[in-house]
């Protein structure tokens, strides 16, 4: 699988767990997206989210969530750990 394949997979994953998380249509999730001002995940959606996370190996500390952290950050950590 070349790189190009890998990232697609990569930001598919991530927008279903989004999807999985809170309903919205992955095909509706940008990278650019901030999970908190563009998708408006709230608490609970985001400790699921990060929870979805550990279970694949990814770990994003509570403490890097903001308003500022995006769906192209999640694809960023999930890429590093494959």
């Amino acid at each position: 699988m070349n790189d190009s394949a890998i990232n697609k997979s990569v930001e598919s994953q991530v927008a279903n767990l989004i999807y999985q998380v809170n309903g919205i249509l992955p095909n509706d999730i940008k990278p650019q997206d901030s999970l908190i001002t563009d998708l408006a995940l709230d608490s609970v959606e985001l400790i699921d989210l990060l929870m979805r996370l550990e279970e694949i190996g990814v770990t994003i500390p509570e403490s890097d969530i903001s308003n500022n952290l995006t769906v192209g950050d999640i694809i960023q950590r999930v890429q590093e750990v494959i």
